[in-house]
């Protein structure tokens, strides 16, 4: 249900690998668009087929996977959402000859769902580190914003420059009490700090933006064996930055439920300003 008290459908489709194990998808399909024939219905996901000739980097063939799901895509009166952002949503990792990319993830609608929400597209994000690319359905834009105060950050302790910053700001030596000259090193040592970077989030940022651009280039040139190995340096400088973005936001949260691997940053992001 959407704010408007719109009512919609969708549903998350992961396809699997094998064509004949896909043929009951396609029967959920079908069985699916009938159910939902009278109201706004979409479905996105992983297919793991692709549509057209045109969507697959290396190979022109048709095949008979692809005319089946072709076939289910007109049964079920399906259409493709427009898109936006990459091409291929998937490559299997590999650089040179071997190289190999195609649409294997889309976002279809039936004939309420483009009757309701015309304007509504999907978007193939960069893949990140991973081998397929996200997509999302866009109904439209949000803007937020947040504000940024100062407290020690516990990766600053991680930082090769950490110690040193300390030691140095220590053995100054301020006028005043005990307790003024410990002021005056704390209000020291905080601008230094702060020039570490007082957010990881910049710096996974700044890589993702990179990383996006590298594998946009990758999308038009899936054959460059210098684009290739530069993407895998920056999916290896990004795991890492995740991973301090992901305890900066665990701090901030002050939630201790966070499990090794389990980033739902959009969750203590939220749990972060609330407090």
């Amino acid at each position: 249900m959407l704010p408007n008290q719109q009512e919609v459908f969708v549903s998350y489709i992961y396809g699997l690998c094998d064509s004949r194990a896909r043929k009951s998808l396609w029967t959920d399909i079908i069985y699916c668009a009938n159910r939902f024939k009278k109201v706004p219905w979409t479905l996105l996901g992983d297919l793991n087929v692709t549509g057209f000739s045109h969507e697959h980097s290396t190979n022109c063939r048709v095949t008979k996977a692809m005319e089946e799901f072709n076939s289910t895509i007109r049964a079920a009166e399906l259409e493709d959402l427009r898109t936006s952002g990459l091409s291929f949503t998937w490559n299997n990792m590999r650089s040179g000859t071997t190289a190999i990319s195609k649409k294997l993830d889309r976002a279809l609608g039936n004939w309420n769902w483009f009757y309701c929400f015309g304007d509504s597209f999907g978007h193939s994000y960069n893949p990140g580190i991973s081998d397929h690319s996200p997509i999302s359905i866009q109904l439209m834009h949000h803007i937020q914003s947040s504000g940024r105060p100062f407290k020690f950050l516990n990766f600053w302790a991680d930082h090769d420059d950490f110690l040193p910053i300390v030691r140095q700001e220590w053995t100054k030596i301020y006028d005043g009490s005990p307790l003024r000259q410990v002021q005056m090193k704390l209000k020291s040592l905080k601008s230094r700090l702060k020039c570490l970077s007082t957010r990881p989030d910049t710096l996974v940022a700044n890589l993702r933006l990179t990383l996006m651009k590298v594998q946009s280039d990758l999308d038009d040139n899936p054959e460059d064996a210098d684009l290739k190995s530069l993407e895998v340096r920056l999916r290896h400088d990004f795991s890492i930055s995740v991973k301090k973005e992901e305890a900066f936001f665990k701090q901030k949260s002050r939630i201790q439920w966070l499990k090794e691997g389990d980033a739902n940053t959009t969750f203590f992001h939220r749990m972060a300003k609330m407090r």
